[in-house]
């Protein structure tokens, strides 16, 4: 499978019109076709816009799952939207917006080539959005480990009631037993 770092891809659904039918039955007659629109980060230039093929539903299989789910073309892109990212203004967000960039792991994945369209700054946005996501991933991760952590406490606080219930039962039997063998003796 190519490797799609940076190339992103949107699918809809456009009514098509059928124009044999159309001349046919003398009105025009349409049909609902799936079409693709395969964008790169930071290019607003490159866009290809097209009927899907058998290739574009295996190359893009998230995007086009999301869509068969019936999300929108803003929400087949998966990560982190930049209006969610503290570390930008508005303005930055349309900027980056206006070159195809929607999220902070597209904005993370930028080539050298798209950089420059960006212009000055981008390395440092770049770096930035690194940076974000690995701290994010970071944090994650130490959540886990904190509810895990908890989980393991509860379990522990679980088995020492359990451990101290089966103590009071074996004292218990061992009082009874003690009181039967001393009887037992003194007859």
């Amino acid at each position: 499978m190519p490797d799609n770092t940076g190339i992103y891809a949107s699918f809809s659904l456009e009514p098509v019109e059928q124009t044999f039918l159309t001349e046919k039955e003398g009105r025009p007659i349409f049909a609902d076709k799936e079409f693709v629109r395969i964008f790169i980060a930071g290019d607003k230039h490159t866009e290809v816009y097209r009927e899907v093929t058998d290739n574009d539903r295996l190359r893009f299989a998230d995007a086009y799952k999301r869509f068969k789910e019936g999300a929108a073309a803003r929400e087949q892109l998966t990560g982190t939207p930049l209006s969610q990212w503290p570390y930008l203004k508005p303005s930055q967000i349309k900027e980056l917006e206006a070159v195809n960039i929607y999220t902070v792991e597209q904005l993370a994945a930028l080539s050298d080539t798209a950089k420059q369209k960006i212009g000055m700054g981008a390395n440092e946005l770049t770096a930035a959005a690194r940076a974000y996501l690995a701290t994010a991933e970071n944090s994650s991760a130490a959540s886990a480990f904190a509810a895990e952590n908890e989980r393991l406490k509860d379990e522990v606080s679980r088995l020492q009631a359990q451990m101290k219930e089966m103590a009071a039962r074996f004292e218990a039997l061992e009082s009874e037993s003690g009181s039967k063998s001393r009887g037992r003796a003194a007859a």
